[in-house]
């Protein structure tokens, strides 16, 4: 990781270019900015201009397969408007997609079909109900990143590194995600993510906090903190683990209380590995995942850390299966903490709440001062993409995985950026400094192979264990090397069979 200044230097160069992308309206936009006047998006360039190959769509012109393509999608909030929209009219989000895919049909000449499912959990068993009846009539399957792996060791997708119409190295790709996903010397690689993917943004998680609180509590400034590097998990302890009041008076520590801090002792507990710059599995030198015990140090002292600050005085700790998974926003918004931690989601949703309230973002904070810069935890809902090995046409094959491709490359030229400008940073930042964070945290997306594929259960283990009082991590990770280590080689031999049919 590079420095927050300098992840911000760099982020805004592209900032600036997104911020001239039309994201609906009166014409599509090139990835450069040169508006076409015809309204369709293309790859156009002045004779000045040198397009930037890392964002440049290299699909053959003139393309027209003539077909239809049918996606099977995830119907769940936060999710259910990435991909489907029939006209114009219903909001900067909806038109962004509308006209995404608009440009997709007839840039290849198809027709988008949809059907979908209310869980990931639903997805599943009918990808694997499709594939192995050998059903052609859904093409691509979309599933959120903690559930991919099933299909994917059960060889339910096509390895998308083998076609020709897909680069995954584009940078309209998610390339965090990219390294994470793709197996073995031979780069297997079956799902991707990127911006068709709405729930990249949303899902991803911040530190918001009232400016006015932080004032009446002669708090200093956070914004200062964070670029200076010292926002870090003591810090945020030291400021908020005296800050509470008895407001019910009823004598005990309860909901209706004010507080320094509020956090979910759930999926808001998983924010803190990345936040940390922690990942318990990495890659050796022939891809191969493996257990990276070096990293247990560092893991303990986190749960220490974390522990400290979820058990404060000042702390409201949210049970978030019983009291409901939106409680930090919902205390944020009735004035009854001054910082919370939440997802962009949660800010898109109560958005009409913070209206008179006067806030700022901060990323999660980092686990010490030396930390080479911040990580911004991608909640492991977000949307992947795959094609159906049930497809066994090579020339279909290429019309999907084309499919694909153009898909990502419009969804980073218009989509990205009406989510961004338009409804984050417009809507929800209020002063430069939250911009300026902004940038810096979506320059530090990260995504974490234990966290985003449930290996061998350690990240529920770990939500328990590092919510609750004196954290007895090092006593509980004595048995996860052997734990991992199994899991992964089950991957690897599953690996092992998918190339020996020829995946």
């Amino acid at each position: 990781m590079h420095s927050p200044l300098i992840r911000f230097a760099s982020l805004l160069l592209a900032l600036l270019m997104l911020l001239s992308l039309a994201a609906c309206g009166t014409g599509e936009q090139t990835p450069d900015g040169e508006s076409d006047e015809s309204g369709s998006v293309t790859d156009a360039q002045t004779e000045a201009e040198t397009p930037d190959p890392n964002y440049t769509l290299d699909l053959e012109e003139d393309l027209n397969y003539d077909t239809d393509v049918v996606i099977l999608y995830v119907n769940k909030t936060g999710r259910t408007d990435e991909l489907e929209c029939e006209k114009l009219g219903g909001g900067v989000i909806s038109d962004a997609v509308y006209e995404r895919n608009v440009a997709v049909e007839e840039r290849l000449g198809i027709e988008f079909g949809y059907t979908s499912k209310n869980d990931d959990t639903e997805v599943v068993p009918t990808i694997a109900n499709l594939v192995q009846a050998g059903d052609k009539t859904v093409d691509l399957f979309t599933l959120g990143t903690y559930m991919c792996m099933t299909p994917t060791l059960a060889g339910h997708y096509l390895n998308l590194n083998a076609f020709d119409n897909i680069d995954l190295s584009k940078h309209y790709w998610n390339q965090d995600y990219n390294e994470m996903m793709t197996f073995t010397s031979e780069n297997l690689q079956f799902v991707a993510t990127s911006p068709i993917a709405i729930s990249i943004f949303r899902r991803g998680y911040i530190t918001i906090f009232n400016r006015d609180l932080f004032a009446d509590h002669q708090i200093p400034d956070l914004y200062e903190a964070v670029f200076n590097g010292d926002w870090t998990l003591d810090y945020q302890y030291s400021l908020v683990k005296d800050i509470y009041v008895d407001s019910d008076g009823d004598g005990n520590e309860s909901a209706g209380d004010f507080y320094g801090f509020v956090v979910g002792a759930v999926t808001d507990m998983d924010v803190y590995a990345v936040s940390s710059d922690i990942h318990l599995v990495t890659r050796d030198e022939n891809g191969d995942a493996v257990y990276n015990g070096d990293m247990l140090d560092r893991l303990i002292t986190m749960g220490e850390k974390v522990s400290l600050l979820a058990n404060a005085q000042g702390t409201y700790l949210a049970d978030s299966f019983n009291e409901g998974f939106e409680v930090p926003i919902e205390k944020f918004t009735e004035r009854k903490a001054v910082m919370a931690t939440v997802m962009f989601d949660h800010v898109e949703t109560y958005f009409e709440d913070l209206a008179d309230i006067t806030y700022g973002i901060a990323p999660i904070p980092k686990l010490t001062k030396d930390q080479d810069g911040y990580g911004t935890y991608i909640q492991d809902q977000v949307s992947c993409f795959g094609i159906s090995a049930a497809i066994g046409d090579a020339t279909r094959q290429e019309q999907l995985a084309a499919t694909l491709e153009a898909m990502s490359y419009y969804s980073y030229n218009l989509v990205r950026p009406a989510y961004y400008d338009s409804v984050l940073s417009l809507r929800f930042m209020q002063d430069p400094q939250s911009r300026e964070v902004l940038n810096t945290m979506f320059d530090s997306i990260s995504f974490d192979f234990v966290y985003a594929t449930s290996t061998a259960g350690i990240r529920d283990t770990l939500r328990g264990i590092i919510s609750q009082p004196n954290a007895p991590v090092a006593s509980s990770s004595k048995q996860w090397e052997r734990q991992v280590q199994s899991a992964l080689r089950t991957q690897e031999k599953a690996f092992e069979r998918l190339l020996e049919k020829g995946y």
